[in-house]
């Protein structure tokens, strides 16, 4: 089959109602493949394995793709809001820095010196930075979210998961968009879309823009101003070249995020200061002093060509740099009390990537294979104000990392229905880390005025200047073994060994030279997991199955420390835990029109030893046996959704959908220890119930959604910070409601 007819057939199946087995999803992505049939289900074609396009109930992975018509019609404007459909992925927000936790396996170290466990690709690129993933979704084709570590062919850091971000290819016909938006909270967006041939050789190119926002979610009581308003603005552009039988498409991005973010700015408990005891539980009201500020801007660009070098060989090539820029003002002590200001100013990063693949299809055997080269420059100068003492403390952090890698993967057909996988991936990654750390007297907020003050010498309660200057290596080699049956048509049962492998770092939190340098270790994953994928009632009902049990060594747990009038954040490979959990989904349209899915998760996620936890309250302490952080139980979202067609009118949709998760605890200490109970860095179980209603026209050209999510306006804390006598959390977003029309062209 020619690539030509093959794309077409892949932009006219997931231009269907593209659903993830359990989610609602149209992932556009052809045009002249037949249709479904209105009463079965959708099929969808996904790049998640990396091992070509895969129909997704034909992929030996737990994945799910969401369409870029579903992110439209549920709200869904950033990986936050992914969470209430996707199983065992919980997200979470500190200032713009996003903490990403998928079965348990996350971290909460996301400055500096450290990397993410569950990590972001956006057409393939990998971005390493957490503070560029709450970046407004433009112009977006599907999200695929794999579940579990990726130590093959993704590589880098992938233990807990990944997040593929697909944009839609420029097209070969003159197309585009526009879609304007209203809501609560002063809520306004304006999207935009064109794409099309450039000439009669092929040449297409496409560009996209978003202005979008909205007012503050809380007020601030102490100072009288809001927090947590937020302006997005990006644009998007890409350019499709043919090249001999194969293609190269150029990208580049920007986007710019400001708003009064805050990082945990609602208080869990008493400070003794009516200002803030007086509002203590209403999450819609914080008391900090100080008012936070948020300023984000992210750009870069992508070569991605791929090439045919024969019938059965094709030469894959992406090659991206990305620049990031930020700026973070935030009271760190979340309360009325004038005591602690913390900096984050000029912020700089840089990053280059370069990734070659060969893959090949020779007779039973498919073969990806290649090599990976990584580079990164990262410097977040933090300053922290403690405003009683007229002290500050500066920290100037600067880490350059660099990672290359080989590997490779081989899909052995054996029989019709028996299928073998074997990978390897050898990675080598190594650090430098500079941090020029010392103390003024001075309490003035701008940088570079107060690090001008003279270096404190010998005060107590507070460390000389010192200066690290160190390096650290390692090396890892992450297998992958996996057997694939297909007993008939419809279903698909596999079961697979994957290890995960997250290289080291270091820690600007710490208190002293020595813990300084001596950084943390890499920690890794041996994943293991069977699972069934099955069509039935002759496709009018889907039920998938997977179940899983990770080993996980060398955990990198941070810990708070407080150390007299100042704190820390020092970061150990402290622990090893087990998890074992079960995710069931099932998809149904048991009636023309009407659409039914659930997706259900059990989690057992506890540490197996951790003999040097570590909270403000309790100090140290044995955390054997407790749960691990942003690990619910359970956790399951239902849903379903109806359309009429009133033929000449067009047609009208209706749904909801209800996410639910048991107590999440967000430190190790869970409810308490050494018969201590009912401590305040947990969220107990909830409830979030969203729904949309949806007319799109007879021609398909307009299209009105009303959209509400949280819309019985839940209160519940997506994280916690103890580096403070004064808990505080992360308030998740209320109710929002939207009206959107948009119009093709």
């Amino acid at each position: 089959m020619s690539q030509r007819v093959h794309r077409a057939r892949f932009r006219t199946i997931a231009a269907a109602l593209s659903i993830s087995p359990f989610v609602f999803a149209s992932a556009a992505h052809a045009q002249d493949a037949p249709p479904t049939p209105a009463d079965t289900l959708a099929d969808i074609v996904v790049t998640a394995s990396r091992m070509g396009e895969t129909r997704l109930q034909d992929t030996p992975l737990a994945v799910s793709a969401i369409g870029g018509d579903m992110l439209s019609e549920r709200g869904i404007t950033d990986v936050q809001d992914l969470k209430a459909y996707v199983p065992s992925l919980q997200v979470s927000d500190l200032s713009g820095f996003t903490q990403l936790y998928i079965r348990g396996v996350g971290s909460n170290i996301v400055f500096v010196g450290s990397d993410p466990s569950t990590t972001i690709h956006v057409d393939g690129v990998y971005m390493a930075r957490p503070l560029s993933y709450f970046n407004d979704f433009l112009d977006v084709e599907r999200i695929e979210v794999l579940r579990g570590p990726q130590g093959t062919l993704y590589g880098r850091n992938s233990v807990g998961g990944t997040i593929n971000v697909v944009s839609r290819k420029p097209s070969d016909k003159f197309t585009g968009e526009v879609q304007a938006q209203i809501g609560t909270y002063e809520t306004y967006g304006l999207k935009a879309y064109v794409s099309g041939p450039l000439t009669q050789s092929g040449i297409r190119a496409s560009l996209a823009a978003d202005i979008s926002g909205h007012d503050a979610y809380r007020k601030n009581v102490s100072t009288g101003n809001d927090i947590e308003d937020g302006r997005s603005r990006g644009v998007r552009g890409q350019l499709l070249v043919p090249v001999g039988d194969g293609e190269v498409i150029l990208r580049a991005d920007w986007s710019r995020q400001s708003g009064a973010l805050g990082q945990y700015p609602k208080l869990l408990r008493p400070t003794g200061v009516p200002l803030d005891d007086g509002i203590l539980g209403n999450y819609k009201k914080v008391s900090m002093d100080l008012d936070n500020h948020t300023v984000t801007k992210s750009y870069g660009g992508a070569i991605d060509l791929s090439l045919p070098l024969g019938d059965s060989v094709t030469l894959h090539s992406l090659t991206s740099y990305r620049e990031f820029r930020g700026r973070i003002v935030s009271d760190a002590d979340s309360s009325a009390i004038t005591l602690l200001r913390t900096t984050i100013g000029d912020i700089r990063q840089h990053q280059f990537s370069q990734e070659l693949t060969l893959d090949a299809r020779l007779g039973p055997v498919h073969f990806v294979g290649g090599g990976f080269y990584f580079r990164e420059r990262n410097n977040e100068p933090l300053t922290l104000n403690i405003i009683p003492a007229g002290i500050t403390l500066i920290q100037r952090p600067i880490v350059t990392a660099e990672s290359y890698a080989f590997f490779g993967q081989a899909d052995i057909t054996l029989t019709d229905t028996l299928s073998l996988t074997a990978g390897l991936r050898w990675t080598k990654e190594s650090k430098h880390f500079d941090l020029d750390n010392y103390y003024v007297f001075s309490s003035n907020f701008d940088p570079k005025i107060a690090e001008q003050a003279p270096r404190l010498i010998g005060i107590p309660g507070f460390s000389d200047p010192y200066f690290v200057d160190v390096r650290r290596k390692a090396d890892a080699l992450t297998p992958k073994f996996g057997i694939n049956f297909r007993p008939r048509q419809g279903m698909l049962i596999y079961a697979s060994a994957t290890r995960g492998f997250k290289s080291g770092g270091y820690d600007i939190g710490t208190t002293n030279a020595i813990d300084a340098a001596a950084g943390y270790g890499p920690e890794y994953l041996w994943a293991y997991e069977v699972g069934a994928k099955t069509d039935l009632l002759d496709g009018k009902l889907r039920a998938n199955i997977s179940a899983f049990l990770y080993d996980y060594t060398d955990l990198q747990v941070q810990n708070f420390v407080q150390t007299g009038l100042t704190f820390g954040a020092i970061t150990q490979n402290a622990a090893t835990a087990r998890v074992k959990g079960v995710e069931l989904e099932l998809m149904a349209k048991p009636a023309r029109g009407l659409q039914l899915f659930a997706n259900v998760s059990y989690l057992d996620a506890h540490y197996r030893s951790y003999p040097s936890a570590f909270v403000t309250q309790f100090a140290n302490f044995d955390a054997r046996g407790k749960r691990l952080n942003n690990a619910p139980k359970w956790s399951a979202t239902f849903g379903g959704s109806y359309t009429h067609d009133l033929g000449n009118s067009g047609a009208i949709t209706a749904g909801v959908d209800a996410h639910v998760q048991s107590t999440v605890y967000f430190t190790a200490a869970n409810d308490g220890v050494n018969g201590f109970t009912g401590y305040p860095e947990q969220q107990g179980s909830y409830g979030l119930v969203n729904a949309h209603l949806a007319w799109s026209s007879a021609s398909d050209l307009w299209k009105v959604v009303l959209s509400g999510s949280n819309i019985l306006d839940r209160e519940y804390i997506l994280g916690t910070a103890n580096y403070t006598a004064a808990i505080a959390g992360r308030p998740g977003r209320p109710r929002l409601v939207t009206l959107s029309v948009a119009r093709k062209f």
